[in-house]
């Protein structure tokens, strides 16, 4: 729970830095070469600056999904509102055997693609089986999220979000199937971009 807490905590601190204002104080002393009068002037600059770097392309991996499963994805930019993506994860448990795939439509409202808040409807498939055993078990779960991906870097990238994922599950036994149901989504991933 502290390791989780503490990448929260520098995730925050990361998204809040990113978002800023400039100021310049500037002071000029200028000298009138027809009187020989010294003229000073002061004026404060307040700027705003916004990351306009183009991106279509990104992948990542979510730190946080290592305590169950190894995976990375990819996201395409389709146009200014909408980029897809899809993924691959294998399981980090020993004793554990199988694959899952996973495939993501992320919506941007403001038309940052890329970038920003978005929201996302997913899907995604695991089969799962034990060592030393033939039974296996599928997970399929249907789900959604809203999200924010931001840009520290030029090309390092960082998201939050967070959202729920509905699981149904299916195997050998009939046991599974009493394990179907909802379970909430928190999202922390980084990447590259370009």
């Amino acid at each position: 729970m502290k390791t989780l807490s503490l990448v929260l905590l520098i995730g925050l601190a990361i998204f809040a830095s990113g978002f800023g204002q400039e100021r310049t104080d500037e002071k000029k002393w200028t000298i009138d070469p027809v009187t020989g009068d010294t003229i000073y002037s002061e004026a404060t600059i307040i700027s705003q600056s916004e990351d306009i770097t183009p991106r279509s392309s990104m992948i990542i991996i979510n730190p946080l999904k290592f305590l169950l499963f190894y995976n990375i994805s990819y996201f395409h930019k389709i146009n200014d509102g909408l980029a897809v993506g899809g993924g691959i994860q294998m399981p980090t448990i020993s004793g554990l055997n199988g694959f899952g795939v996973n495939a993501e439509a992320r919506f941007y409202p403001k038309g940052k693609n890329l970038k920003g808040f978005y929201f996302a409807p997913n899907v995604s498939y695991n089969n799962l089986s034990s060592d030393g055993s033939d039974a296996s078990v599928s997970i399929t779960s249907v789900g959604g999220l809203v999200g924010w991906q931001w840009f520290p870097g030029e090309q390092f990238a960082m998201g939050l979000g967070i959202g729920v994922d509905y699981y149904f599950f299916s195997g050998d036994s009939d046991v599974y199937t009493k394990l179907d149901g909802t379970v909430p989504l928190l999202r922390f991933d980084i990447g590259y971009a370009w």
